[in-house]
């Protein structure tokens, strides 16, 4: 413990040093005569670590299945507004395709159409290269419209919310929702 606090201090008095030599370098009296001054660099003691340079166009497994589970969402809100499950074949398995197709048919049989207001919170609880599992805690503001008209564009929700745990699948390259379950 007494050594690390000898090179925590000794690190400080390193820094405290050349932020003083830096200072008097800069000089800040105002009396700059327009003649350059040379430039002080100060170094830590040890070698100095290179930091690599951070992929800037490469998502990191994380996002990519946010982004994956975002655009199901925007492909399901299409379906249920269109009372058409076929955007969602594009992202969803067989099983999946079916319990918005069930959806869909409950919406018909009432005469209605649903437009979807959701404020999402997902969290990834599992990941790996070939499948995942994201809860999602929502606030549902969802609303009927007229399924020709989709009137009303707006109307106030439920504000309830919804806790569903979703499970993607990589499947030729492309992540898939498989299943979902709502929690009670």
């Amino acid at each position: 413990m007494k050594r690390l606090v000898m090179k925590v201090r000794t690190v400080l008095a390193v820094v405290a040093g050349s932020l003083l030599v830096l200072v008097a370098a800069c000089g800040g009296r105002g009396d700059d005569d327009g003649t350059p001054t040379p430039a002080v660099t100060a170094a830590l003691p040890g070698p100095s670590p290179t930091v690599p340079p951070t992929p800037t166009a490469a998502m990191s497994l994380e996002d990519e299945i946010l982004a994956a589970y975002l655009g199901y969402w925007d492909l399901y809100t299409e379906a249920v507004l269109n009372l058409d499950e076929s955007p969602v074949a594009k992202v969803a398995s067989d099983e999946e395709v079916q319990r918005v197709r069930e959806e869909i048919r409950e919406l018909r049989r009432q005469g209605v159409a649903l437009r979807v207001v959701i404020e999402h919170s997902p969290v990834v609880l599992e990941a790996s290269a070939t499948s995942a599992v994201v809860f999602d805690e929502m606030t549902n503001n969802s609303f009927y419209v007229d399924p020709e008209t989709r009137k009303p564009p707006s109307a106030p929700g439920s504000g309830e919310t919804l806790k569903d745990t979703f499970f993607l699948e990589k499947v030729d390259g492309q992540w898939v929702v498989i299943r979902s379950v709502r929690q009670n």
